[in-house]
Order: structure tokens, then C-alpha cells, then sequence
């Protein structure tokens, strides 16, 4: 037997309790190329579960990483003279680009429900704004950078909101 799993299931109209078990049994044939054939076909069959990552370490591994990201985009762009408004528009491109691969990840590759992928990129992408809004204040001096500490959270979250409704649109996985 290659595969078993049983579930204790009650049927709501009558009441009775019973266990309902799905088992697959594969035969040996001797042949290692047949046995590993079919071992793919039983790992097709297995329903695909989400992954259990704990969503608030996913988080802050993924606040580190947008906030070192953008900060070395930014130092990569002064260092190439590009004027202030062009890292900004860069760095919201980049946001962009992680907002979709992390959506991406989170509800088609992961399987996260609705709740949870919408949680951890809400308070993931808003923390690092907040986070490199402070740090921007320091770097620029500007009533701009003050202005885009203010700013930036609201368009990160509508952001994520529209691009998290469109994957789960489109996405074939229901939670």
C-alpha cells in the first residue's frame, strides 16, 4: 500500500459517525521504471494541501526582505545619480513586482486561503512602507518624504486589494 488516508466524518442528516479512508494499493512488478511511474500517478491523485507556515514568521521574513531590497535599490540608484522622482517610481515598480510574486506564491503555489494571503501581505507590504517611510524621511529632508510616509500605506493596501481580488478570481483554487 502506497497511500492511505482516513477521515472521521459525521453525516449530518442521520447522525452516524464513520470513517471514511481512501487507500491505494500498487502491485510490484519488479520493474523500477513501472514502480516509479506509478508512484507519480499516486502523487497526482493526493489532494494538494496548503502549506503550514506559520503566517506571522512569513511576515516578518518577508518585511526584512522587502525593506533590504528597497534599500538597496535605493542606494544603487543614488549611486547611479537617478533623480529622486525616478527612484520613486522605480521603487513602487518593484513593489508591484513583489506584490505579484508574493500573491503569486501565496495563493496559486502555497495554496494560503483568502484570509491568510490577504494578512500577510496587508501587514507585511504596510509595515515595510511604514518602516522605509522613516527611513526616507532621514535620507531626503523633504516635506515630500513626509507627504509619502502619510501616502504610501493607503496605495500599498489598495494595491494588494486589487491585485489579491484578480489572483483570486482567477485562481481555480477556492478556500
Amino acid at each position: 500500500m502506497i497511500f492511505k488516508k482516513s477521515k472521521h466524518k459525521i453525516d449530518l442528516d442521520t447522525g452516524t459517525e464513520f470513517e471514511e479512508s481512501t487507500e491505494i494499493w500498487v502491485a510490484d512488478f519488479g520493474s523500477h521504471e513501472i514502480e516509479k511511474e506509478l508512484r507519480q500517478e499516486v502523487a497526482k491523485l493526493k489532494p494538494k494541501e496548503p502549506a503550514s507556515f506559520s503566517w506571522t514568521i512569513v511576515s516578518v521574513v518577508l518585511v526584512v526582505f522587502i525593506v533590504m531590497t528597497e534599500l538597496l535599490l535605493r542606494q544603487a540608484g543614488l549611486k547611479m545619480y537617478w533623480s529622486e522622482q525616478f527612484i520613486f517610481w522605480v521603487t513602487w515598480l518593484w513593489r508591484l513586482i513583489l506584490i505579484v510574486i508574493w500573491l503569486a506564491l501565496a495563493r496559486l503555489r502555497w495554496l494560503f486561503s483568502a484570509d491568510k494571503m490577504f494578512i500577510t501581505s496587508i501587514v507585511s507590504f504596510v509595515s515595510a512602507v511604514i518602516i522605509l517611510g522613516l527611513i526616507k524621511i532621514i535620507y531626503v529632508q523633504s516635506a515630500w518624504a513626509w507627504l509619502n510616509f502619510l501616502v504610501e500605506p493607503f496605495w500599498v493596501v489598495l494595491l494588494i486589494t486589487f491585485l489579491g481580488i484578480l489572483f483570486i478570481r482567477f485562481s481555480k483554487t477556492k478556500s
